[in-house]
């Protein structure tokens, strides 16, 4: 049970009371009325008080053993929140997804070990820590496991008034993925579109409106266009930012497209898309084949070559966040220092208006 012993006070006018915490709150109390006891201390003559505010401690003592205040909840198991949790607000398909998966992982690891049976403030970082090193991992998916638990065990333990374990584990640092930009971009998707119409369209649409290919794009309904082809229109529930995104698309990308059912997605023309690996694979059996890509040149290095591209244009990093659709200009500037895009020209640097004598 979750409750310290209660502690007798008494203040300088000799009225005495009880204080106790249950799950993290404070209680002060100077009577048994919460307790359906008949005891009040400060009511009595001086030098009767101490020994029935005594009387109130022990009382009170025995009520919380007995469960008094407390959510049965505090019992659970590890194992048994684990499994009974589940999302009280919508959140976005491709977050369930990724967070089910380390739900099912978490179940399988707490069933193979005791800790699965260890009641929910028993349970202390280094527990954490042991499941999120019981495979091998690397530091961008035991950062995202790691985000998960914590998001997993926060719901849990809150109203409990119990500290989150997972808050003192530090994310590892993770080591920025290289997607090499293309040289020549259009000899690239010449080369794809003989290999597959879809991975090409898909290519297409992540360089010219620098869409992320694997959720973005792949779902993509002919609904999501306007009537004249010339924009796309995604909710916030649709792209990683969180926000509403209306996108331009260029006329040579509006000739490969041939609009259908409305609720059709533009890939398979049927309601559902395809899978979430369907570009990954073509993309690996393409690499196979290509006599064109370069070591580091991924599905991704499309998205990266039509920011550099923009950046060019504009010399303004606000108008690629706006593009790419990233939620902070942090990340934005940080997707272009990894891109080893100089951010800063001559131009930008501070003039002196006046030479110096020699």
């Amino acid at each position: 049970m979750i409750y310290s012993l209660p502690r007798l006070v008494k203040d300088k006018h000799y009225l005495y009371s009880v204080v106790f915490y249950v799950q993290g709150l404070r209680y002060r109390v100077s009577s048994g009325q919460k307790f359906g006891v008949d005891l009040h201390p400060n009511r009595a003559p001086v030098d009767q008080r101490l020994l029935i505010a005594q009387e109130l401690q022990i009382c009170i003592h025995h009520a919380l053993h007995d469960g008094w205040g407390q959510d049965p909840t505090s019992e659970m198991t590890l194992l048994q929140a684990v499994e009974k949790h589940s999302f009280k607000d919508e959140v976005k398909e491709t977050y369930r997804v990724a967070f089910a998966r380390t739900q099912d992982r978490l179940i399988a690891y707490l069933k193979s070990t005791r800790i699965g049976q260890m009641k929910l403030y028993q349970i202390t970082s280094k527990h954490c820590l042991g499941f999120l090193h019981s495979k091998p991992i690397t530091a961008s998916s035991f950062n995202t496991e790691r985000k998960h638990l914590s998001s997993l065990l926060g719901v849990v333990l809150k109203p409990l008034g119990l500290a989150n374990p997972v808050e003192s584990i530090g994310a590892m640092k993770e080591i920025p993925t290289l997607h090499k930009p293309f040289n020549d971009v259009h000899a690239v998707l010449e080369e794809i579109k003989a290999f597959n119409e879809n991975l090409f369209l898909c290519c297409l649409l992540t360089y010219g409106c620098l869409l992320r290919p694997h959720q973005e794009i792949r779902q993509l309904k002919w609904s999501d266009f306007g009537d004249d082809l010339t924009f796309i229109s995604l909710s916030g529930r649709r792209n990683k930012s969180g926000r509403n995104r209306l996108v331009p698309i260029s006329p040579y990308i509006r000739e490969y497209l041939h609009p259908g059912v409305r609720t059709h997605n533009i890939f398979t023309s049927a309601e559902e898309p395809f899978n979430a690996c369907y570009f990954k694979t073509l993309w690996r059996r393409y690499k196979k084949q290509s006599k064109l890509l370069e070591a580091n040149q991924t599905l991704y290095s499309f998205r990266h070559t039509g920011a550099i591209e923009v950046y060019k244009k504009s010399k303004d990093v606000a108008v690629v966040q706006q593009v790419m659709g990233h939620a902070s200009m942090q990340v934005t500037l940080g997707y272009l220092r990894n891109l080893e895009v100089p951010v800063l020209r001559v131009e930008d640097m501070p003039r002196l208006c006046v030479n110096f004598e020699s």
